[in-house]
């Protein structure tokens, strides 16, 4: 029997064969979501979020999760999936980086003229793309503009059925 490898976008190959049954279906349905261009946070919040199943029951990503084979190669699927949603982008040190900018929940709220917890409550609900670190929202600046012309046309949309 052939050996099931992955490689990683470094380069470094992952012995698969080491994960349990329910570790490789979630892998191929996780592979299958990114394929089917599931947002790049949505990956990443499955990937390292509250409950997520690679951190097999850790309440955050410690060292030990980091180096497990099922934690790396779904960290690589993510990332290849934020990489084709142009939301990353390899650097020169390897290492990804947003390629977009991104904007702190004050200027989005500034931005749309709305209040911070507006933001926040957009943010959470996926109307606005973002990732939540620690207590902060990063948010993508492109994600606050198409925000702010779906809120034109729903304020135009109103004014023309008056």
């Amino acid at each position: 029997m052939a050996a099931m490898r992955y490689v990683l976008l470094s380069g470094e190959q992952v012995d698969l064969a080491v994960l349990s049954k329910t570790g490789l279906a979630f892998l191929l349905d996780f592979q299958r979501r990114a394929m089917d261009d599931d947002d790049y946070f949505d990956l990443e919040r499955s990937v390292c979020g509250p409950g997520a199943f690679p951190l097999q029951g850790s309440p955050r990503v410690t060292r030990e999760v980091r180096q497990t084979a099922l934690f790396l190669v779904a960290e690589d699927v993510a990332y290849r999936a934020g990489i084709r949603q142009g939301v990353l982008a390899p650097n020169e040190d390897d290492d990804l980086a947003p390629i977009e900018a991104i904007v702190s929940v004050s200027e989005a709220a500034e931005d749309l003229g709305i209040t911070r917890s507006a933001v926040v409550k957009a943010a959470q609900a996926g109307r606005i793309k973002g990732k939540k670190i620690g207590r902060t929202w990063a948010l993508l600046r492109r994600s606050v503009k198409c925000y702010e012309v779906a809120k034109h046309r729903v304020l135009a949309g109103k004014a023309a059925h008056r």
